[in-house]
């Protein structure tokens, strides 16, 4: 077998069955499975030469893929699974350092209890009694279990892919022991504590967030500052903080490329990573991106020659054997596939470059970092810009252009941030001293991205079927030209990269052309249990709340995202029927992402979100935002679009203090009502004229609160719509669905249509 090595297609056949068991195959199939592919292993040996080997070795490999998976959902998930909705007393050690969040805390457990299974568990607690807790402690408590593999009722693969498998609410009680002395499976949690606390005492407060993802994959600082957070998405320079690793595959390879595939620049590369994965706390995600980069690294160092197929594959299979669960990890396959762009690409793309830019001495080190920056962007996107696609909605396409910006920035940082963390040890005004020094190349990474972000053409977003059809064009026309490549006509690629060009303007013109010419569409977004409306024409967008319940489904993200690819980069106005999270925490989100003219809030917010509010006033501020506390009825048009905008009727809690509204855009009127009760409900009957309601957006969620009688009597909707998601509240109530029911006016619910949108008027 001297194409393909042994090793690698067992690796393969093994990996294969993994991803299959996952993604399509039902448990009950997993025994015939794999009791066919040994059979078919068997039949194997009818064949000749290697594909007599090949064959073989690849489905007995997909034999123990099929079994291993079985086994292993067997020991966890099935093992967990009789404990789930119960309320019981157990006992675990805390395996990490407790996470605050929104409106709780969060540490990740092991299971010591021996009634139990040997799993991890994900407890949260909604008060301070987590925030103490140190890695090594012992803790007895009182909880509330659920499975891991569920998260606000639907499927879900975040948690189960980093081997946890069952998730605790806290009880009534909570006993913790501390710790005598750390553990020594702990110390590299110990250590990235401690290179956190240095960071945070070190770095200027701008500087922070960014110096923390970067040099330990901590990026809950980062994730706050959202500003930074969308430029460093659309500008693509987002993974040089994944937790996957993917940023440190970014560095080897431009290490490689310009250093030289050397034993030294190995044996370097080996250092950043098992550094970053050491103070990133040996994550899951950090230890499986360093154990792949390691394996690609090692040859080298050992003056052994790598077979690169072998070393990638055997890898995978390592790491979906220890959790086959893995395999649905987005870090893994962002780390997959940067490495094997790595492996594959990133040479044979330097070569090009190289031979096609004049060799000028003067310029050879500027020579080298240019075409070793674009060579490894390139070489690390093209297999991971589909899975970005694919889960994040969008591809960059300024991406390769910031990377050269800044790429010798982050290489200096991810260095330089260590150098200073140990100055700081010795003498810390010095290491002050040097940190702010260093700052300056943060700030330079923040001005660059938040200027690329705002071009109009920084991301194209795939929901657009044209942008879809652009991005299958390029990989279609590169790949035609590799394999048709010509060694002698050094210019052929230019031929596919001024046609990708030529497509992407095209796609840009057409889709901004749509927009302008687009009829009206109101769009009641599926944002879980929030809510989130848009109304649409001819260029014009007003959005009517933009909130979200739960932290899977960023509205802000989700109404910029189908704004953005429908050609829409403004919106004129923004209203927000009151200030609560699920109304409004999209908000900032949206802000970064979209151009926004006027935001208009109710007058009374003596009882709203106060944190949530002033976090919107200050993005509004930076931004140069009108906001607009409305106390009086107010009439607003953008083209077409017609807004009649009620006061508050109520003074009190935050959902009676709300805007309701009826917006008109072509031919049909929607109402909506916020989180009013029926009392409120009814005082908006008696002051203004409702008759014409075609669309009815139903009123808190579908609370048995909400929607009167006499509303529904007095506008006579064509249509119900009601915005909710998973919830413990009962939402939509059996009470109100009979009441839509019984004047029969046809009710959709974004739980189950997802997002609704009707095309309201030519």
């Amino acid at each position: 077998m001297k194409s393909i090595r042994k090793l690698a297609v067992f690796s393969i056949g093994y990996s294969l069955a993994v991803l299959l068991s996952h993604y399509l195959m039902p448990y009950e199939a997993l025994v015939y499975a794999s009791c066919t592919a040994l059979l078919l292993s068997a039949a194997g040996f009818l064949l000749k030469g290697n594909a007599r080997k090949r064959a073989v070795l690849l489905l007995a490999a997909a034999s123990i893929g099929f079994f291993g998976y079985k086994l292993h959902c067997d020991n966890t998930v099935n093992a967990c699974e009789p404990y789930y909705g119960k309320t019981l007393t157990v006992q675990a050690q805390a395996v990490d350092y407790p996470q605050k969040r929104t409106n709780s805390y969060s540490v990740l457990l092991k299971l010591t209890d021996e009634t139990m299974p040997d799993v991890k568990l994900m407890l949260y607690s909604y008060g301070d009694e987590l925030c103490d807790i140190k890695a090594g402690d012992s803790i007895k408590a009182e909880l509330k279990l659920r499975s891991a593999a569920v998260k606000y009722g639907e499927e879900s693969d975040s948690l189960i892919s980093d081997g946890i498998y069952l998730v605790g609410s806290l009880g009534n009680s909570i006993e913790i022991t501390a710790r005598e002395r750390v553990p020594l499976k702990l110390m590299p949690l110990e250590l990235g504590r401690i290179l956190r606390e240095q960071i945070k005492s070190l770095f200027p407060e701008d500087a922070r967030a960014f110096m923390l993802a970067l040099m330990t994959g901590d990026r809950s600082e980062y994730y706050s500052d959202d500003s930074l957070y969308c430029a460093m998405s659309l500008s693509g320079l987002s993974h040089v903080v994944a937790v996957s690793g993917m940023h440190v595959s970014f560095l080897v390879a431009f290490l490689q490329l310009v250093l030289g595939k050397s034993r030294r620049t190995s044996l370097i590369s080996l250092i950043f990573v098992w550094a970053f994965v050491v103070m990133s706390g040996s994550t899951a995600s950090a230890i499986r991106a360093g154990f792949m980069l390691s394996v690609f690294l090692l040859a080298p160092v050992l003056n052994r020659q790598s077979d690169r197929a072998t070393a990638l594959f055997f890898t995978l299979a390592i790491i979906l054997a220890q959790n086959p669960f893995a395999v649905a990890s987005v870090s893994l396959q962002l780390s997959f596939a940067a490495i094997s762009g790595i492996y594959l690409l990133a040479q044979p793309i330097y070569d090009f470059f190289d031979e096609l830019l004049p060799k000028v001495r003067k310029t050879n080190r500027l020579k080298l970092y240019i075409i070793g920056a674009l060579s490894s962007s390139l070489a690390v996107t093209v297999f991971s810009v589909p899975l970005i696609a694919l889960y994040f909605g969008y591809i960059t396409v300024l991406m390769p252009i910031t990377n050269i910006l800044c790429l010798w920035a982050v290489s200096a940082l991810f260095a330089g941030g260590y150098a200073v963390c140990a100055i700081g040890a010795v003498s810390g005004a010095v290491g002050v001293f040097a940190a702010k020094i260093l700052a300056w190349l943060v700030r330079y990474i923040a001005f660059v991205v938040k200027f690329t972000a705002g071009i109009s053409f920084a991301a194209v977003f795939t929901n657009n079927a044209y942008a879809a059809a652009w991005s299958v064009f390029v990989y279609a026309v590169f790949a035609l030209c590799w394999f048709l490549r010509d060694k002698s006509a050094r210019f052929k690629p230019l031929l596919p990269t001024v046609l990708s060009i030529i497509a992407l303007v095209s796609v840009f013109t057409w889709t901004r052309f749509s927009a302008q010419n687009e009829c009206p569409s109101a769009s009641v977004y599926d944002v879980g249990s929030g809510q989130c409306i848009s109304l649409t024409e001819g260029g014009h967008a007003v959005i009517v709340d933009c909130g979200f319940a739960n932290s899977d489904n960023n509205a802000g993200q989700t109404a910029a995202n189908d704004l953005r690819c429908r050609g829409y980069t403004k919106i004129d106005c923004l209203v927000l029927t009151h200030i609560h999270a699920d109304h409004a925490n999209g908000v900032v989100r949206l802000i970064n992402l979209m151009e926004l003219d006027k935001i208009i809030i109710p007058d009374n917010t003596e009882n709203a979100d106060s944190e949530l509010l002033s976090d919107i006033l200050t993005a509004a501020e930076k931004k140069g935002i009108e906001v607009v506390k409305l106390s009086c009825d107010t009439d607003l048009s953008f083209g077409d679009i017609k807004l009649k905008l009620y006061a508050p009727f109520e003074q009190g809690d935050k959902n009676e203090a709300g805007l309701m509204l009826s917006a008109e855009a072509g031919n049909k009127t929607l109402l909506v009502t916020g989180d009013v009760s029926e009392a409120t409900e009814r005082k908006l009957v008696n002051a203004q004229e409702l008759e014409d309601t075609d669309i009815l957006i139903i009123g808190h969620h579908g609370s048995k609160y909400s929607t009167s009688q006499e509303l529904l009597a007095e506008a006579k909707p064509e249509t119900a719509i009601i915005s909710v998601g998973y919830n413990n509240y009962g939402h939509p109530s059996q009470l109100v669905l009979e009441k839509l029911c019984y004047y029969n006016i046809p009710t959709y619910t974004t739980q189950m249509s997802g997002t609704i949108k009707i095309t309201v008027g030519d």
